[in-house]
């Protein structure tokens, strides 16, 4: 196989992944409200797809999954959000931890 072909072959390998990963995001978000377990496991089905593949997890993806417990973070559920001196301040209700964001404030 030569260079160019693997790495054509490793570019759609990555793009799957990232599908997936994005198909798995919406799942969690539909199935969150009826079965919260099966959030959670499609939280891990993507971090290992992202490991596996070693491709970063999405900033959208990444900011619904908590740093520490890896939970499915559903605002107003099991997160808190806060605006605090140019951070987006998250809070997970599991296992209390804080996740800070800066953002751009509008003056």
């Amino acid at each position: 196989m030569s260079k160019m072909a693997r790495k054509q072959q490793k570019n759609l390998i990555q793009d799957i992944a990232a599908q997936r990963m994005w198909r798995l995001f919406e799942l969690a978000k539909r199935e969150y409200a009826e079965q919260p377990d099966r959030s959670e496991r499609y939280v891990q089905l993507i971090r290992n797809i992202s490991m596996r593949n070693r491709i970063t997890i999405p900033r959208e993806i990444k900011r619904s999954i908590c740093k520490h417990c890896y939970a499915f973070l559903m605002p107003g559920k099991n997160a808190r959000y806060r605006l605090k001196e140019g951070f987006i301040v998250i809070s997970c209700q599991r296992c209390g931890k804080e996740m800070r964001y800066p953002y751009k404030r509008l003056k």
